[in-house]
């Protein structure tokens, strides 16, 4: 072969590996993207067929994502219950989803995980002004944390907590009151939280009713029956409730220093 035809070979092999890198390269996005689609089909499909079980079964959807097992939807509804519903609809269960992680002895409630961002969401959406607030002394520029709670005055234990407020709040503890009238919003104990709503100083209000004293009987635009509705979305079942930062709900009392082990082990946790 002379020099020139060396010349021509390799140059004509060199032209077919580009061609075929070419085209090797299109057809691999081409088929990346025909299977994206394709899954995104598939993922909407699935989604449908989980909406149209949940309308059968008399519910609504307010969201739907997928769980780690595979072919099995979460969906949440506008009274935050959760419903397990597989992705051709024919199947589906109300309860509880565990899963076992190399990380944990014990197994991880999935459910309660998925309530508890519910729960905290909810409470983000509200206004500071919502709630009847008992922060401690941020002068020194440390943060204090927050916990939430469902009261009602009638409650013992209700009564017990707010006589510890200088407790919490020397620990760092802001307590953020919300209304949960036990016997419901037409009840007297609803009236007297309206009232503590609607006062000049709602604080002071407050720490009269839990003394069990008399305060003036006032009405108003007052959040008593939204936070009410709120505690039993958030399946509130007595007071006090308690919601931490991570969403989770402790029922009954806990003692200043009960609470701050609490949410140091919540934050070791996180951390």
């Amino acid at each position: 072969m002379d020099l020139e035809h060396r010349r021509i070979v390799p140059t004509a092999l060199i032209s077919l590996i580009v061609v075929g890198v070419l085209f090797f390269g299109v057809t691999s996005s081409t088929q990346e993207t025909t299977e994206s689609k394709s899954t995104d089909t598939e993922l909407e499909q699935q989604q449908e067929a989980v909406t149209e079980t949940v309308s059968r079964l008399g519910g609504k959807v307010q969201s739907i994502e997928e769980t780690p097992v595979e072919n099995l939807f979460l969906v949440e509804t506008p009274a935050s219950e959760f419903i397990y519903v597989t992705g051709t609809g024919k199947h589906f269960f109300v309860g509880t989803l565990y899963e076992m992680r190399e990380d944990s002895q014990f197994p991880i409630n999935l459910t309660e995980e998925r309530r508890n961002k519910s729960r905290w969401e909810l409470l983000q959406a509200l206004d500071k002004d919502e709630t009847i607030n008992f922060a401690p002394d941020t002068a020194d520029g440390s943060e204090s944390a927050v916990v939430y709670v469902f009261t009602d005055i009638t409650c013992g234990y209700c009564r017990m907590l707010h006589q510890d407020m200088d407790d919490y709040n020397k620990a760092g503890i802001e307590i953020r009151y919300l209304a949960f009238p036990r016997a419901g919003v037409d009840s007297p104990s609803a009236n007297y939280l309206v009232s503590a709503w609607c006062a000049d100083d709602p604080n002071a209000a407050m720490t009269l009713l839990k003394n069990g004293k008399e305060i003036e009987q006032k009405s108003c635009e007052s959040p008593v029956a939204e936070h009410h509705q709120l505690g039993l979305k958030m399946q509130v079942r007595g007071t006090p409730a308690l919601i931490l930062a991570d969403g989770s709900l402790i029922p009954g009392y806990q003692k200043p220093a009960q609470l701050v082990q609490i949410l140091e082990q919540l934050e070791s946790s996180d951390s």
